[in-house]
């Protein structure tokens, strides 16, 4: 089998990272990996992003050892606790509200693994989004901007509503927020030969 006949696998169930992985890779398939994502004692967020990316990629490359498995995790840290994903709008609120005026980490990593010939790579991305003070009337104008709550901390990036809310964003790669860090993602497939775009 040569390289360029490998397939891509994006072992998510994110259609964050599906929708992103899209605009570069005209084929993959998307396996969601179902590992348990608990967070172990005394785990920093850099570590636990890390430890689930490769958890991931590992899983979908047990069962597809031929095949480029990418995985990808993204944990936020705020005052030192992680933060994962909010499911309705109480959560995102109350999560949200505490943002105002601080600072958020975002920490997203992937891993490119083909098991068959022992390539494992792996990156960590690191993004600070800094808030503007905001009260309720701000907040609720973003989160009734959304249909449904299912991202890490709440935070919708691509959201121009969302935007309001912040002040600066301090990153090499925007896209990395969305769910995985496409500049380096890209550099390391076209340097295995394996983009498809």
């Amino acid at each position: 089998m040569t390289q360029s006949s490998l397939k891509i696998i994006l072992g998510s169930s994110s259609i964050y990272r599906a929708k992103l992985l899209s605009k570069y890779i005209s084929h993959f398939e998307s396996v969601a990996p179902e590992i348990d994502e608990s967070q172990y004692a005394n785990e920093s967020p850099q570590d636990l992003s890390m430890r689930l990316a490769k958890t991931k990629a590992k899983k979908i490359a047990d069962i597809k050892p031929r095949d480029i498995v990418i995985g990808s995790d993204q944990v936020v840290s705020f005052k030192n606790i992680s933060i994962g994903k909010q499911v309705n709008y109480e959560s995102a609120y109350q999560t949200l509200i505490k943002f105002s005026g601080k600072k958020i980490y975002f920490y997203t990593s992937v891993v490119i693994m083909i098991k068959e010939k022992k390539i494992e790579l792996a990156h960590l991305d690191k993004t600070i989004i800094e808030f503007k003070p905001f009260g309720k009337k701000e907040l609720e104008f973003y989160l009734k901007s959304q249909d449904i709550f299912d991202s890490t901390a709440a935070v919708k990036y691509e959201s121009k509503q969302f935007q309001l809310l912040v002040d600066q964003i301090i990153t090499e790669d925007k896209q990395a927020i969305i769910g995985l860090p496409m500049i380096w993602l890209m550099k390391q497939l076209k340097k295995l030969a394996l983009n498809r775009i």
